[in-house]
């Protein structure tokens, strides 16, 4: 039995922010452990669509910004904020003057501004020596849990026990996604491409947490890195897949051997997995996931049904270079979309909002191409500062976020590890 939205998840979301309230009160640091947990979990509240703990935590950091009156910024990003400052006023002014729907923009600036919070805060606290270490064990717990609920997600989705799938509103339905008969875990991350980035940096903590503890205790981080990596495949989620074979293309520019490290090291898992069930179909619907998206891509907007809306804004971009250089207006780009190509794109016939699945294409309606490249071009150079002061986790984790960035929405998770790594290097 399948169940989706209860009178629970309001509790977990008020819960949840009261918790980050106390660590910010008591010891501000320790706050860094839980955030993974924050910024993944799906319980809502039925707030302006959904209100999720991920949406709240930047609010409430926004807040100790407000009341604090500052947000401490490290001198690197100076330079990048002057860039980027006239592109917002830019975007603001486009989306007040001239934008349909201005409520959006009211909207899009408390994100963006929540973020830059976040980003603040993960860099003052960046700057303690004992973060990374405590932001290690919360992915490394959190992948743990994660995983084990999606392997509970396998044996329920044949036995038919209790469990929660993935949850769009609160009619209380919910369902558990499959390709070729196999059940594509979303966890408690609600869909499965949210749940594979997610399941990847927990490995990755594991990996890098088990190089600063005992033999014992490396043993176990190991075999946990593998048995989430294993629950990251059946997610069957082609853009986690995608993201994973640029990842290794930006390694081997990084670092050759450690390209091939993390390359074998996955494939052997995935090969381990289709030996030991070899009649499980896992292999046909990792096939199935690829062909589907190159499907999707051969069809591009004559898709019957287009639920990605990045062919519709490709396909924008191309034909008003204007837009791409300095993006639609915030929050603009549902309505830009809807009124060039109909129902189906921006908006549904409902009127309900269909987001972009790209965080790079976000950027580019929100801000304009000239404030992507920038802020895309910092996270390169910080990742290769990263590279050379070996800050290894925050530079593979980053970068495997910025590869994923592209068929998903990562920017909140990119902006703490970017300003927790911009705190520690800056120490």
């Amino acid at each position: 039995m399948v169940f989706g939205y209860t009178n629970f998840d309001p509790l977990v979301v008020i819960f949840g922010t009261l918790l980050a309230i106390w660590y910010l009160n008591r010891n501000a640091v320790k706050l860094i452990g839980f955030m993974p947990t924050a910024l993944s979990l799906w319980f809502f509240i039925p707030w302006f669509n959904t209100f999720t703990l991920s949406q709240a935590l930047p609010l409430v950091l926004t807040a100790r910004a407000a009341l604090k009156g500052s947000i401490k910024l490290p001198k690197m990003a100076r330079p990048v904020l002057l860039i980027l400052a006239p592109c917002v006023a830019v975007s603001c002014l486009i989306a007040f003057s001239l934008g349909a729907q201005q409520a959006r923009a009211i909207i899009r600036i408390i994100y963006y501004l929540s973020l830059f919070a976040m980003f603040g805060f993960s860099y003052e606290l960046g700057r303690k020596p004992e973060a990374t270490k405590i932001l290690l064990k919360g992915f490394v717990i959190l992948g743990i849990v994660y995983s084990m609920y999606g392997a509970y997600q396998i044996l329920a989705y044949y036995t038919e026990l209790p469990v929660r799938g993935i949850v769009r509103d609160t009619s209380g339905g919910s369902t558990i996604a499959a390709m070729r008969g196999l059940p594509r875990v979303n966890s408690l991350a609600n869909e499965p491409k949210r749940l594979g980035y997610v399941l990847f940096l927990s490995a990755l903590a594991c990996v890098f947490l088990a190089r600063i503890q005992s033999r014992k205790v490396s043993q176990k981080l190991y075999g946990s890195a593998t048995f989430i990596v294993a629950m990251s495949i059946m997610t069957f989620s082609s853009s986690y897949f995608l993201a994973l074979a640029c990842f290794s293309v930006g390694l081997l520019f990084l670092k050759p051997s450690k390209s091939m490290l993390y390359t074998v090291g996955i494939a052997i898992i995935a090969v381990i997995i289709v030996l030991l069930l070899p009649n499980s179909g896992i292999l046909q619907a990792i096939v199935n996931s690829y062909d589907q998206r190159m499907s999707e891509f051969d069809h591009g907007i004559d898709n019957t049904v287009v639920y990605r809306q990045e062919f519709f804004a490709w396909d924008y971009l191309f034909k008003n270079p204007w837009a791409a250089l300095f993006g639609v207006g915030l929050g603009q780009y549902y309505s830009v979309l809807n009124e060039t190509y109909g129902y189906g794109a921006g908006l549904g016939e409902g009127g309900d909002l269909l987001p972009l699945n790209s965080n790079f294409l976000e950027l580019v309606f929100d801000f304009g191409g000239i404030a992507t490249l920038t802020i895309y071009s910092s996270l390169v150079a910080l990742i290769i500062k990263l590279q050379k002061m070996k800050e290894f986790f925050y530079c593979y984790g980053i970068l495997f976020l910025l590869c994923q960035s592209f068929t998903i929405l990562t920017l909140i998770f990119t902006t703490l590890l970017a300003g927790l790594a911009v705190g520690r290097i800056s120490k």
